[in-house]
Order: structure tokens, then sequence, then C-alpha cells
């Protein structure tokens, strides 16, 4: 038995839907007839978290008071499946986010073209970073990494088109997308350039079109036992016209504007990262006037055994309107080790680490007075994170005072320590410790400490 697949994945449709006609085999007889096209599948997920924050006094007055919270990170419901032998689709809504019900991965997409490979079309994570290719589901930590907070543009409506080699040792995937525009309402940013199109619509008619490109290749990849050795290497390149009004000025400019996230949030999803609303943005750009960016990637991972290590550099250019080129670099180190003995997976087609096990034994109950049966799967995990925005030379709009503030200039580096339980391979728990080290170009130094943790079953 295999780890569930996330079948938004490039490659996973087929493999997921697989699994679950296989397991409806098994309840249903041997004899059962094979599904007839087009085939309706459900799948699904749902992460509580919960979080208590320590902060310094730097802290407070910068990022204010942060409340500790409990609430539900994502609960999604999907429906995908085949309507033709190389036809497949995915309609995915999210009950936990901004909109709710929030378009996720919406998309049709045609397999096995010659040169092109698969085609997809709708809304999809673009194929940028590493971490941003990974399952959500499948994470090592509570959330992706800081500097993909900070510069990856990730889902968006677009078309793409993927493939591998015959050989499934290399990867690669392109797309061309609407990047939208970043709208400011004089609190909080409705419309952004970067993360996620919540609302399944990107609006501007001056730019807003860009290209996306990645590829991967396996240096070294043990195939007796499925990829429990592996080198992974890779690299990406994104190129983004920022989308505004034609005149460049007013809360629908030409702007770009990044404001990562600690490694975790919990409070209101509208709250636009405001303190008042749950875990605020821990570094802000400020809205600078630009045209486009340009967002380089490197990628490094490997296994070797129960322990796994993977490593991305990003750096983002900003070609600021009426002033100089803006570098904004980031990077992020981790790794893991299984107690337990199991190993991760490694998806060929997306060429992404899958974070997610089947435990040698699972977890559970032998009745009242008997005990437990079955460890499950145990892990620690360790990630360092580091993002720059000090943006020197930047001249960022001026807009009404929040909190926090607006710019936010500083330099984040970041500390994880992480234990993740599998239950099975549809449950787990995870606990982070972050240790967040903001240097703020007003106070300096001020750190503050999270204690996440997640309840999550996938099905």
């Amino acid at each position: 038995m295999k780890p569930i697949p996330d079948p938004n994945q490039p490659g996973n449709l087929d493999k997921y839907l697989e699994d679950v006609d296989a397991r409806l085999q098994r309840l249903e007889g041997a004899a059962s007839a094979p599904p007839k096209l087009p085939t309706v599948r459900m799948s699904g997920f749902m992460q509580l978290d919960d979080g208590l924050f320590g902060q310094s006094d730097r802290s407070h007055a910068v990022l204010g008071d942060i409340q500790n919270g409990v609430g539900f990170r994502r609960t999604r419901l999907q429906a995908l499946g085949k309507l033709t032998d190389f036809t497949g689709f995915s309609i995915e809504m999210d009950f936990a986010t901004v909109g709710r019900p929030s378009f996720m991965d919406v998309w049709g997409e045609q397999q096995n073209l010659p040169f092109f490979g698969t085609i997809r079309i709708g809304q999809f994570r673009q194929p940028t970073t590493l971490d941003g290719w990974t399952s959500i589901r499948h994470l090592d930590f509570l959330e992706r990494n800081a500097a993909f907070q900070a510069f990856d543009p990730f889902r968006r409506v677009g078309i793409m088109a993927y493939n591998t080699t015959e050989d499934e040792r290399t990867e690669w995937a392109y797309s061309v997308y609407g990047t939208g525009l970043t709208f400011w309402n004089g609190a909080g940013t409705t419309y952004s350039t970067l993360g996620d199109t919540r609302y399944g619509t990107q609006i501007g008619d001056n730019g807003g079109v860009s290209t996306a490109i990645r590829a991967s290749h396996l240096l070294y990849y043990d195939e007796p036992s499925e990829g429990r050795y592996l080198l992974h290497v890779g690299g990406g390149y994104n190129f983004s016209q920022l989308g505004g009004n034609r005149n460049g000025i007013g809360p629908d400019a030409n702007v770009y504007d990044s404001r990562p996230i600690p490694e975790f949030f919990v409070g209101d999803p509208a709250g636009a990262l405001l303190t008042a609303a749950g875990t605020p943005a821990v570094l802000d750009s400020g809205r600078i006037r630009a045209n486009n960016y340009n967002f380089w990637h490197t990628e490094v991972a490997m296994n070797y055994g129960s322990f796994h290590a993977q490593q991305e550099f990003m750096l983002t250019t900003l070609n600021q309107t009426g002033g100089p080129t803006i570098y904004m670099p980031g990077t992020y180190a981790q790794c893991g080790y299984f107690l337990t003995g199991e190993s991760s997976a490694y998806n060929k087609q997306a060429g992404v680490m899958d974070y997610n096990v089947v435990p040698y034994s699972d977890f559970f109950g032998l009745g009242r007075g008997r005990g437990f049966g079955g460890w499950g799967a145990w892990e620690v995990v360790a990630r360092w994170s580091y993002v720059d925005l000090t943006c020197n030379n930047a001249r960022p709009i001026t807009t009404a005072p929040t909190f926090p503030p607006s710019p936010n200039f500083g330099v984040l580096n970041e500390s994880t320590l992480g234990l993740n339980w599998w239950w099975n391979r549809y449950t787990r728990l995870q606990l982070n410790w972050i240790h967040a080290m903001p240097n703020y170009q007003t106070v300096g130094y001020a750190p503050f400490d999270i204690v996440g943790s997640r309840f999550q079953i996938e099905f």
C-alpha cells in the first residue's frame, strides 16, 4: 500500500483514480467491472490548526499583540475524474478561506499529446518552486517556507504543459497565466499578484500576463527501493508583468507588494494580514510601482533511507518605475528523519518530494483496558528560512497608516523544529516550534516564538 497521491499534482490524477477504484473493487468483490467513463470521484482534506505566540517587547511594538487562536486552516472538497481516457478534470473548493468557498484547483487537462505531453487549463499551482509544487496535504511543516511566502506567484488562472522523458528521470513544465493586479482598499490588499487567486478571477487592463518554466532531473534514483535513495536537482524562471491601470496611480496602480507570513497562520483569512485579524505579515515591501519582475530559483533534494533534505535559493529582481532595480533574495534548507524507519516518497511526473507515508504499523486502540496496537510513523524535522526585504532604494507608495506598518522593511531569519505523527496514511498530527527573528530597519532585532499544531485528515 502506498501513500494517497495528491490528484492536483502533475501525473497524479490517474494514480489517484486507480487507487480509489482498487479500493472499491476490494470492497465490492474481485469480479466488479471496471468503471465506465466518464468517472467522478470525491477527494478532500481538512487541517485544524492551533497557535500560541510569545513576543518580545520590540515585537509588540512593531506587530502588536498577536493573539493565540485555533481555527480551520484549510477545509477542501474536490470532485475529480476522467471524461475520456485522456481528458481529466478537477473542481476543488476551500471552505476555510476568503470568499468561502474559494476557488483552488479548478482545471481540465488533455493527456498523451505529442511534444506537449499534457496540457492543463484553469486555475492551478504554476510551475515555480519545489516547495510550491509540493502538495499542501503532504508538507513536512505547517506551512511552506518564508521565501516561498515572500516571492512565489503560486496559484493562478492560465494554461500549462508538462511532460517527462521516457525514463521519468527528467521533468519539465511551462505555463502562461494572468498576473492580475494588486488592489489596495485603504486597509488591506484585496487582490494581489502574489499568492492564491482565491476568487478565480484576474483583472487589469495594463499588463498582467506572465510566464513560468521549471525543470528538474534525478541524478540518482534507486529503482528497487522506489526512491528510498535519490538525488534531485532543478530550477526555474518566472517573468511577471504587473497588471494595473494605465496611469500608474491610485489603488489599482501597477505595483508589487510582498507580505510574507511567519510560516504559520491562524485568524480571520479576510483580515488582510493585519494584527487585529490574527497572524500578521512579518515583513512588508510596501506598494512599489513597477511594470514587471523576474523570479529565479534553484533547488536540490535527496533521500537517503529514512533521512531526507531539500534546499532552494530564490531571487526576485523588481524593475521599479522611476527608480533602480530592487533585489530581494531568499532561501531555506530543511531536513527530516523517520524514527520508525519509513522514507519519503517522490513524484517523478511533478519532480517533487512527497512527505506522506504509509506507517509500517498503524496506530489504533485494542478496546477498553487492552491498550494500543502499533506506533504509527514518527518523524522529526528542522528548517531554516531567510528573506531579505530591506528593498534598498525602494520608493513605495505612501498609504494610510496600518498596524503592522506598510512598508515594514527588514530581514527575516526563522528556525523551525517539528514532530510529525502519522496514525495511518489518512491521518496525522503535527507540532512546530517556530522561532522568528526579524530585524527591522525601524527598531532592529524583534524576535518572537510560535508553537503551532495541526490535526489533518484526507481521503
